[in-house]
């Protein structure tokens, strides 16, 4: 099978003095490239606006599909604008140096909530209803039951979230948690995890991006959305740990220290990038040379 991938390079915000730094950074290397921007009014034909909350980006990805599909695209490659990818991965070895099939979509990790001993968003999950005034989305989503079955494919549990490790560890959150305890049993089976990276095959688009587009119309957060839309769309989701490579999130203050390692300065980044990871992220080009 010959594959057709598409670069589609999210943004949480409008920043248009990225588009022209990214293209450089990419074009050699994908022939396709769409930049997906919030409230963009400008003239470059691969750009294509979005109108969300960067909260509910999965709503972007549902958007954008409208204006990509039947463009003959296998898959798409979603990247944060924020993010640099191993600059030896191009459009004709992606796949295959990912370690996938090419019918296997792609996520850094999942989050089980079930499973957290640390204080994350287990009460924003806990608040979320599917079904909401003015907003006709349960409909267009599996029923909870066709959900958990999904979800005990990848033993995903959906069972109540656990309070007593979480209150025993962070006292200082306790009355945070007892304030939702009656919900503890979620409204909607939801798994977290890493939303700023992906690869989606063509033919789980439509659902995947049907299921996004319910899930930021009822303002459930982008870090719930799409784990939770793609495991909905997919018997075959694969993660960083399942490939050769490490995965290149990094949280303050790490990312400052890495990013003075090259002096903020791109060239030196792209030639001596870490060997083993995927990407990078976040690279701030901002403040980048």
């Amino acid at each position: 099978m010959s594959c057709t991938i598409a670069l589609l390079i999210i943004y949480n915000h409008r920043y248009d003095k990225n588009i022209k730094r990214l293209e450089e950074i990419y074009d050699i290397r994908f022939s396709h490239i769409y930049h997906i921007v919030p409230f963009y009014d400008g003239d470059l034909p691969n750009v294509i606006p979005v109108y969300e909350s960067s909260y509910y980006f999965s709503g972007y990805i549902s958007q954008a599909y409208t204006h990509l599909k039947g463009k003959g695209y296998t898959h798409f490659f979603v990247v944060a604008d924020d993010m640099i990818i191993h600059p030896v991965l191009n459009e004709n070895n992606l796949i295959e140096k990912m370690g996938l099939a090419e019918d296997e979509c792609y996520i850094d990790y999942l989050l089980k909530l079930q499973e957290l001993t640390y204080p994350w968003r287990q009460t924003e999950a806990m608040k979320y209803k599917v079904k909401q005034k003015g907003v006709e989305a349960a409909q267009f989503l599996p029923t909870v039951e066709e959900a958990q079955k999904q979800f005990d494919k990848y033993g995903i549990p959906y069972s109540a979230i656990p309070f007593r490790p979480l209150i025993d560890i962070h006292c200082k959150y306790i009355f945070k948690y007892l304030r939702n305890y009656k919900r503890r049993h979620l409204d909607y089976p939801l798994v977290g995890g890493y939303a700023d990276i992906l690869l989606l095959t063509a033919d789980i688009m439509e659902k995947f991006t049907l299921y996004c587009g319910a899930f930021a119309a009822t303002r459930l957060f982008v870090e719930f959305a799409i784990p939770t839309a793609l495991v909905l769309s997919t018997d075959k989701l694969k993660f960083t740990s399942d490939t050769p490579w490490e995965s290149g999130v990094m949280w303050r203050p790490h990312y400052e220290t890495f990013a003075r390692q090259y002096g903020y300065n791109l060239s030196e980044l792209m030639k001596n990038y870490p060997a083993k990871k995927l990407f990078l992220h976040p690279i701030k080009l901002s403040k980048w040379s």
